[in-house]
């Protein structure tokens, strides 16, 4: 079976999607492993993804693919970049699928396609460090909806025009954004509905693998499942101390999930369902009254250029109380 497994929300998703990688390939399937590529303002205070027209020495596949490797780099505001994809590609010595969310939620089902048709493929497997992707879209807290919402909707265009595809969660509420007992009820919900596909999680070969990436990669809650199956137990802060995580074995638990029915909830899948682009997509999850990850940065950017980057988290957290109170 040809399988191929992407990070949804960028960051360090791709980490996260090491764990099906690894338990695929060791059960003789071929797999292929990408992430949407979208760094935190830590890394990247240039608002938006990484798309082809920032790449360098990578092999453009088409509009929003590209083939990177361990050489490869992005320039953003004349900086330059070394996206989680890049480090994870060097560590695996392999090549890594970049995916590029500007064409919206349209964009990204096409990109996906071509990938299913170019490497005859059985099945594509979603991938989420934390579980926003499986919010409603009124929960307070939910503050990075856009990246999720497009993977998920173009995840449900794809099982509809026939493909094989499913969502994996690791790390309940390991980005620090959602309760995990809300996001086990959530589960519970899908799974009363026959959404339910898999339970699994880390095991010692895997936490091995993990090891040797994170100790390349920048990430926080892709983390989180290596330090619950390492035993840590309790509260931690993450994001310059922006959220807090409880960690405990749970969030070495992964869930897999049939999207088409987790988009039956999903206000935010279904208000991006149509995108042509990043911004369609944007402005659909702002008549939701939702401040998008996408806006944040922009915000930032707007504000501070360059230095987005350097910012007290204080700063970051008055500035989305402000514009969520507001709303739009």
């Amino acid at each position: 079976m040809n399988v191929f497994i992407f990070g949804v929300g960028g960051g360090g998703d791709v980490v996260s999607a090491l764990i099906p990688y690894r338990q695929l390939a060791r059960r003789g399937h071929v797999v292929y492993l990408g992430s949407v590529v979208w760094e935190r303002r830590v890394e990247d205070p240039i608002p938006g993804p990484i798309c082809n027209d920032s790449w360098r020495e990578v092999e453009v596949i088409n509009r929003w693919v590209s083939l990177v490797n361990e050489k490869s780099y992005a320039v953003r505001g004349g900086r330059l970049i070394i996206p989680q994809i890049v480090r994870v590609a060097k560590v695996l010595g392999t090549k890594l699928f970049s995916l590029c969310l500007e064409g919206g939620s349209k964009g990204l089902f096409t990109a996906l396609r071509e990938i299913s048709q170019s490497h005859s493929l059985d099945a594509i497997i979603g991938v989420d460090a934390g579980g926003d992707v499986l919010a409603i879209g009124d929960e307070e807290g939910l503050s990075s909806p856009l990246a999720d919402s497009i993977s998920l909707a173009s995840l449900v265009r794809l099982k509809r025009e026939g493909l094989n595809t499913s969502l994996q969660v690791v790390g309940l509420g390991a980005d620090g954004e959602l309760d995990p007992a809300y996001l086990l009820s959530r589960i519970s919900k899908i799974a009363s509905m026959g959404g339910l596909l898999e339970v699994g999680g880390l095991d010692r070969d895997m936490a091995l693998l993990l090891e040797d990436v994170l100790a390349n990669v920048n990430t926080e809650a892709s983390r989180i499942p290596l330090l619950a199956f390492r035993g840590t137990y309790g509260e931690i802060t993450i994001r310059q101390g922006l959220a807090k995580v409880f960690v405990s074995p749970l969030q070495a638990v992964s869930f897999t999930l049939d999207p088409e029915v987790v988009i039956r909830d999903s206000m935010t899948a279904k208000a991006v369902y149509e995108s042509n682009s990043i911004d369609e997509a944007d402005t659909s999850l702002n008549r939701l009254n939702l401040y998008t990850e996408l806006d944040l940065e922009r915000d930032i950017y707007a504000m501070f250029g360059e230095k987005a980057s350097e910012i007290p988290p204080e700063v970051v957290k008055s500035l989305r109380s402000r514009r969520v109170q507001k709303r739009f």
